[in-house]
């Protein structure tokens, strides 16, 4: 099929046929008041808005409208039935609440059930930090006891001629931490005690800062310059990243710890050093398989919702997504596959520092690039589409050159607006992305309101990803074991038993005009030539 673009059960020929798709559906309730009546005969009412409902019996109702919606209209429940109304309060309440003419076509059934709404249910958007200074200082060592000697080498190091060792600083990954949120802006390890009396100084305990998966460590050294405001400047080193779970690197090390004099004569003692001190820029390129990119408003949220249990608000203003959002599919062979939901970008993102670029960071690691495209665009030009998808994945190139060669795919998302030339649109976009690149790109048509088309974006967000795994297929089911013997197939055989002889192959039927193979005697033709079996037959008749 052209494009793979597959709507799953979403031919709507006639208005009962919609009817009958949203019943299997299971749409909620809030999204078929408009349908209230498709299955109504004509000249029955139907409700104009969201807020009217029926007032028709049980009978009259489709499959689909709950008991509970007869005689509600404006927020106020008025349950009663036909015989409390009388045939004159019914024909006044049907007029009162609804608008009675001919039914909706499928067209404007389907631009009501299509409608955005409002807002998601509020859920809070937890403030989201990927990039962070901090200043980092590890513990001094601690001092020996004033007029205190320490012991030989060989004998155990305690008593009061010894300081403890000062605290290291040091960062380690934690799958269960997303950003820098908590992440103090200095952090101080403790010093190393001073000996005492008749005891030694006690090692200081190590600061281990947790950061989340993917964090990149710099080190920001003096470069010798100072800005126009006298500050000094300092450019950041790379040191390390992590990749996996509980990994550890040390950023300062705590000084060590002071060792008084063998001898008062020999004066060789030492005091503690202090610890290392270091500046560190930190910076979250989060980890993910697959990266939506796309303008505001696209349906990403939607879609990563519909997908997966990642879930947060959903609104009709432009940028409502203020963070990136992960959400993980996990198949029944153990594969998973991490998207990351993006906020929206514009033309020019590559170059826009506060935030363009802050979003296209997060696609460093993606393995996979997705591209949101809003199919509903109605009689607009089909080039849009074609023209949208050739800007972002340019924006993305430009901002990190390995991204062109990394897969890609366009998901076309609110395909369920057939009346905005959804499907249209979506076609058209296969056709000229393969003209343009020479190649088949994958397009991918879906409504997340509906839950169609997602099996296949599955499918093929898989298939980009781990282009060598074996692809999952379907189990044959084993056959059963026969354990009794079939019965009688044909009645007892009545005629001549032929037979060939020993060791006689039989003959061959060859094609018409080709030569004939000569004909096989058997050993009895040649003793009834011979004269042997009328001989045994005469002698048979004598006795």
């Amino acid at each position: 099929m052209a494009a793979s673009l597959i709507l799953e059960k979403l031919t709507v020929t006639s208005i009962g046929g919609l009817g009958h798709m949203l019943r299997h559906r299971r749409c909620c309730l809030r999204e078929l008041r408009p349908v209230i009546s498709l299955h109504n005969s004509v000249g029955k009412a139907w409700p104009v808005g969201r807020g009217c409902r029926s007032t028709s019996s049980a009978s009259d109702r489709p499959p689909f409208a709950s008991t509970a919606e007869v005689g509600i209209c404006g927020g106020k429940s008025e349950v009663q039935s036909v015989e409390e109304f009388g045939e004159n309060g019914l024909r006044r309440a049907a007029a009162r609440e609804v608008h009675s003419g001919p039914e909706p076509s499928a067209g404007q059934i389907v631009e009501m059930l299509s409608a955005e709404d409002v807002e998601s249910h509020p859920r809070l958007q937890r403030p989201f930090v990927d990039r962070t200074w901090v200043e980092v200082k590890a513990g001094n060592g601690g001092n020996p006891a004033p007029n205190s000697v320490r012991k030989n080498a060989n004998a155990p190091q305690k008593g009061p001629g010894y300081g403890g060792h000062g605290g290291s600083v040091y960062l380690q990954a934690c799958d269960q931490i997303e950003s820098f949120l908590d992440v103090p802006q200095k952090i101080n390890a403790d010093h190393g005690p001073d000996g005492k009396e008749t005891s030694r100084g006690i090692h200081a305990k190590d600061y281990c800062l947790q950061v989340p998966l993917g964090t990149i460590v710099r080190e920001r050294t003096y470069s010798g310059e100072r800005t126009e405001e006298g500050r000094r400047m300092f450019l950041p080193q790379f040191r390390y990243q992590f990749l996996r779970d509980e990994d550890t690197f040390i950023v300062a090390r705590g000084g060590t710890g002071g060792i008084a004099p063998i001898s008062f004569k020999k004066k060789d003692g030492r005091l503690g050093t202090p610890g290392q001190r270091t500046r560190l820029e930190l910076e979250l390129r989060v980890l993910n398989d697959c990266a939506f990119l796309g303008k505001p408003n696209a349906g990403k949220t939607s879609l990563l919702a519909a997908l997966s249990r990642a879930h947060t608000r959903i609104g009709p203003e432009e940028y409502s997504t203020t963070r990136p959002h992960i959400g993980v599919i996990r198949f029944r062979d153990r594969v998973e596959v991490r998207m990351c939901d993006l906020p929206g970008i514009k033309e020019g993102a590559s170059e826009d520092k506060l935030m363009g670029r802050r979003i296209l960071r997060h696609t460093y690691r993606s393995r996979v690039l997705a591209f949101v495209i809003d199919m509903a665009r109605g009689e607009r030009s089909a080039m849009e589409t074609l023209e949208e998808v050739e800007k972002m994945r340019e924006e993305a190139i430009r901002f990190d050159p390995l991204n062109g060669q990394k897969p890609w795919l366009v998901i076309g998302t609110k395909c369920d607006a057939l009346h905005r030339d959804a499907l249209y649109h979506l076609d058209s976009l296969h056709f000229r992305l393969r003209a343009r690149h020479g190649v088949e790109v994958p397009v991918v048509g879906t409504s997340s309101r509906f839950g169609l088309g997602l099996t296949r974006l599955v499918r093929t967000i898989r298939q980009l990803v781990y282009p060598d795994l074996m692809e999952p297929r379907r189990r044959l089911p084993a056959e059963q074991f026969i354990t009794q013997l079939p019965g009688v197939l044909h009645g007892k055989f009545d005629g001549d038993i032929p037979s060939l002889g020993e060791n006689l192959s039989p003959p061959l039927l060859l094609p018409f005009g080709a030569a004939a193979e000569p004909v096989v005697r058997r050993p009895v033709d040649r003793l009834i030539e011979g004269g042997v079996v009328p001989e045994i037959q005469s002698l048979g008749n004598a006795e």
